[in-house]
């Protein structure tokens, strides 16, 4: 569990073996780490002068030997930290280079219209994609499935907090009606107060047509399948397919019953958020 923990964070499944090694053993010299953690010394040295490195071992020389020691575990938040706002840097980077980037792409060469993916990475990696939307987006969730592992639930509630308050993203979203997506979706759903970016309706509970979770924006579909023995993701590009989907969710969305938050916004008279003619 511990090493698993330290492999999400960013270390090799050797780097935490030795990580943790050093936490048991104290202040050790790197053959006494090496033979706690199984590996050969100077594989062991090479793992301690990068934990070095990353701030996680020290070290120090006496009588000619060189010794290393683990720092406290409390530094994992620091390290964790200090990735984040790196990543963050890069990002700001890449979003001010990507012009140069797009501009590098041969015009003449096929992008791939249909992608497959699988896991929680490829699941990812699909609903991130919504992020680039330049419209509203139209959905069709299944609550129940996301929450049916912690993966995707971590995943799902991160993504509604993300679209929401930092990227400001305005969805329209049917959902099969169940008390799990009920409590999630009209009470707390992560809209900033004041400026309602998500609107819900339900399905009728006699009619429960889909077991996926699909997103039609701009010229894009996609499909992600969660169950017990499947984690996939499809995408698709194409500008005929996406009207089409567009026009079935419109046909839907007449059809949907609205949600809480939609009846006590008419109901109030406010009109923030999406336009009255969207909802």
């Amino acid at each position: 569990m511990l090493k698993t923990v330290l492999q999400k964070i960013g270390l090799t499944e050797k780097d935490a073996e030795v990580y943790l090694a050093c936490l048991e053993l104290g202040t050790q010299p790197a053959s006494v780490i090496a033979k706690k953690a199984s590996l050969k010394r100077p594989t062991t040295y090479l793992i301690l002068e990068a934990l070095v490195k990353k701030g996680l071992v020290s070290e120090y020389v006496g009588s000619n030997v060189k010794y290393f020691t683990a720092v406290s575990p409390e530094y994992l938040l620091n390290f964790v930290e200090k990735k984040r706002r790196e990543l963050n840097s890069h990002q700001r980077e890449l979003e001010q280079l990507l012009p140069q980037f797009q501009n590098l792409t041969n015009p003449y060469s096929l992008s791939p219209k249909v992608r497959f993916y699988d896991g929680i990475e490829g699941i990812e990696r699909v609903m991130n994609d919504t992020f680039t939307a330049n419209e509203p987006i139209r959905c069709f969730t299944h609550v129940d499935a996301w929450f049916s592992n912690q993966a995707t639930k971590d995943y799902i509630l991160w993504y509604g907090k993300h679209r929401t308050q930092e990227k400001g993203m305005d969805e329209r979203a049917i959902a099969i009606d169940t008390p799990t997506a009920r409590k999630y979706l009209e009470e707390d759903y992560p809209d900033i107060e004041g400026k309602q970016h998500s609107f819900f309706r339900w399905l009728p509970k006699d009619i429960q047509v889909f077991q996926n979770e699909i997103n039609i924006y701009d010229n894009k579909m996609s499909i992600v399948r969660i169950t017990p023995k499947e984690l996939l993701a499809v995408l698709i590009e194409s500008e005929g397919i996406a009207s089409t989907q567009k026009s079935i969710f419109e046909v839907a969305w007449r059809t949907a019953l609205p949600g809480k938050r939609e009846l006590e916004k008419l109901k109030n008279g406010h009109r923030n958020g999406l336009k009255t003619k969207e909802l």
